[in-house]
C-alpha cells in the first residue's frame, strides 16, 4: 500500500514540474501547426496588371480580397473558383454615363454592351430616336451614351396667295398713266408640312407638299413713260443731235409705222429670220433693209422714240410699200394704243 502511494505522488511531482509543462506545450503547438499547415491556402489576387499573393485560412473570396488590403468599388466585380481558392480575378467596373430624357445617369458595369447598359437602367428607344453609339459596342471606362428623342407631326395650313404686280413701262400712253393690261387673280393653296422635334424641341420644319387649289394670276400693269424715252433702250451709246436723231447712219428712211405683238395670233413666237419675237426686233422689207440690221427709230420731232432695234422679220405690208417698218411690241394692248405714226427709220449698221 506504502509502494503504490510513493508511485502516484512521484508521477504529481513530475507533471507539476516545468519540465513537464513546456514538453506538453510544445506537443500542442506541434499538433495544431500541423492542422494550420494542413488548411492554410497561398491565394493569388490578380487586379488589372498588378497582382500578389496570400495566404489564408478563409474560403470567401470577398473576403480573401478584402483581408489583402485591395479596395472593391461599386460593380467590381470577384471572379474566383469555388472549389479551388487558389487564384482570385478582381474585375473592376466601368463607369458609363447615360444622358436621355433631360436625366444623366452615371453607372458602373463590368463588361458588356451599350445596349445592356440602357436595359439596366430601364431606357427604351424608340424607333425614331438617335443615339450617338453603336448598340452591340462593348462599354469602356468613360463611355458617354446620349441619347436625343425624335418624333414627328404633321400638319397642314390653306394659304391665300396674293397676286403679284408686274409693272411694264410703255411709251404708248402718256406720261404717268396706268392700265391695267391683265387683272391679278388671288391663289389659294394648302401647304402640308413636317416638324421634327428633338428631345422637346422643333428643330425643322420642311414642306412635304403643296396643293393648289386656285393658281395665283399675276396682275400686268402698263405705265407710261417721259415723252422721248425709248421703248427699246440702245445696248451702247447713240450719239444724238438736239432732236433725238441719230447723227451717224448708214439710211434714213421715213414712213407710215404699225405695230404688232405676239399676243395678237398674227405672229408666232420666231421672226422669219429666227429672231424670237419680241420688243426689240421689227419687220421691215429685207431687200431694203437688210435682216440683221441696226436701227434706230424715232419721230420727226424726237417726241416718240422706239429706240434701238434689230431688222428680223417682214410680212406683206413691208414687201408692198404699205409702210416702212412694223414694230413689235410685248402686248397687243400697246399695239391698239400705238395705231400707226410716222416715224424715221435709221440704219445704224
Amino acid at each position: 500500500m506504502d509502494t503504490v502511494y510513493s508511485l502516484g505522488a512521484a508521477i504529481a511531482r513530475v507533471v507539476r514540474s516545468r519540465a513537464f509543462a513546456a514538453s506538453a506545450l510544445a506537443v500542442v503547438s506541434a499538433i495544431v501547426i500541423a492542422i494550420v499547415s494542413f488548411q492554410v491556402k497561398a491565394v493569388t489576387i490578380v487586379d488589372g496588371d498588378t497582382s500578389k499573393v496570400v495566404l489564408t485560412l478563409d474560403h470567401d473570396p470577398i473576403r480573401v480580397v478584402s483581408k489583402a488590403g485591395v479596395k472593391l468599388q461599386e460593380g467590381d466585380q470577384i471572379v474566383a473558383d469555388s472549389e479551388n481558392l487558389s487564384v482570385v480575378s478582381v474585375n473592376r467596373a466601368s463607369e458609363v454615363k447615360i444622358t436621355a430624357d433631360g436625366i444623366t445617369t452615371v453607372l458602373r458595369m463590368t463588361g458588356g454592351t451599350v445596349e445592356d447598359a440602357l436595359e439596366k437602367v430601364g431606357i427604351t428607344l424608340n424607333s425614331d430616336d438617335a443615339i450617338n453609339v453603336e448598340l452591340n459596342q462593348e462599354i469602356s471606362d468613360g463611355l458617354d451614351i446620349k441619347i436625343d428623342r425624335i418624333s414627328y407631326q404633321e400638319y397642314s395650313e390653306t394659304i391665300t396667295e396674293k397676286y403679284t404686280s408686274n409693272i411694264n413701262y410703255t411709251t404708248v400712253l402718256k406720261y404717268g398713266q396706268t392700265l391695267i393690261k391683265r387683272a391679278g387673280v388671288n391663289g389659294s393653296k394648302t401647304v402640308y408640312y413636317r416638324r421634327t422635334i428633338k428631345n422637346g424641341e422643333v428643330v425643322k420644319t420642311e414642306v412635304i407638299k403643296e396643293v393648289v387649289h386656285k393658281k395665283m394670276v399675276p396682275e400686268i400693269k402698263l405705265v407710261g413713260v417721259k415723252p422721248g424715252t425709248p421703248q427699246s433702250p440702245a445696248p451702247y451709246p447713240i450719239k444724238l443731235d438736239s432732236k433725238g436723231q441719230p447723227v451717224e447712219y448708214k439710211a434714213k428712211y421715213t414712213g407710215r409705222a404699225t405695230a404688232y405683238s405676239p399676243e395678237g395670233g398674227r405672229a408666232g413666237t420666231r421672226t422669219a429670220s429666227g429672231l424670237p419675237t419680241k420688243c426689240g426686233v421689227v419687220a421691215v422689207n429685207p431687200k431694203i433693209i437688210p435682216y440683221g440690221s441696226q436701227l434706230y427709230i424715232v419721230s420727226e420731232d424726237g417726241s416718240y422714240v422706239y429706240g434701238y432695234a434689230i431688222a428680223g422679220d417682214t410680212g406683206k405690208a413691208l414687201m408692198s410699200g404699205h409702210c416702212v417698218v412694223d414694230l413689235v411690241f410685248d402686248h397687243y394692248v400697246e399695239c391698239l394704243y400705238f395705231g400707226a405714226k410716222r416715224l424715221n427709220v435709221y440704219v445704224l449698221k
